[in-house]
This record gives structure tokens, sequence and C-alpha cells, in this order.
């Protein structure tokens, strides 16, 4: 297996996608589809993801929150986070990259691009 990935993705079919090209590519993959939800799933659960493919705009926490979240807690230190959103202007992915996302993908977006990022990463 090539590590496990939590996909953060309010859309069914960004989500689905991602997950079926990512499970070809011999990835575990969880699925949370709010940023709430993803917090509590990172605090309670006692094996970390390798890595994170982090939406921006979601329903409860935001993906810019989450990260923001992720700074401040050394458990998380070293997880990679990719941002794949719809937000693409040069400020958005100025503050992603501030907030310490390691790479910054925009809607539409290639899977097997996706998958490739990730696997540089880890």
């Amino acid at each position: 297996m090539s590590g496990r990935v939590l996909v953060v993705e309010d859309d069914e079919q960004i989500s689905e996608i991602l997950s079926y090209r990512l499970e070809i590519a011999d990835y575990e993959v969880t699925v949370i589809d709010d940023g709430d939800d993803c917090w509590a799933y990172l605090e309670e659960t006692d094996e970390l993801p390798d890595a994170m493919l982090l939406d921006v705009m979601l329903p409860g926490i935001d993906g810019f929150g989450v990260l923001r979240r992720l700074q401040r807690t050394d458990r998380y230190d070293g997880m990679p986070v990719i941002l794949i959103t719809g937000r693409g202007l040069e400020d958005d992915v100025i503050q992603g990259f501030d907030l310490g996302a390691d790479d910054y993908i925009v809607k539409p977006f290639s899977p097997s691009e996706v998958v490739a990022r990730l696997n540089r990463l880890l």
C-alpha cells in the first residue's frame, strides 16, 4: 500500500473521482465532507493519515481554518496537505501556502496529476 490519504471534499462527485484514482494507485482512502468532521476525525483517530487532500470551501470549518489548526498542533507536523479548490486567485494561493499547504491545485484538475503530486510528497 502507498499510504493513507484523507480526502476532505464536500462535492460527492469530486470525492468519488479522487477516491477511485487514489485506490487504483494503492492508497487507503477516507473521505470526509465537512471541516468540523475532519477536525473531529483527526483528533479521535490513533492512526493519522499520511497526507490530506483538502478543499477550501467546506461546510463547518473551511479548509484554511483546518490548516490554521494543523499548524498550531505538533501532532500534525510533517503531514503533507494539498489544497484542492475552486479558489484560484493569487491571494488565495498565497494564503494557502502561508498557512502551511504543501501544494495548491485549482479545480478543475487532472486526477492523475493529483496522484503524481501526492506521490512526490510521500
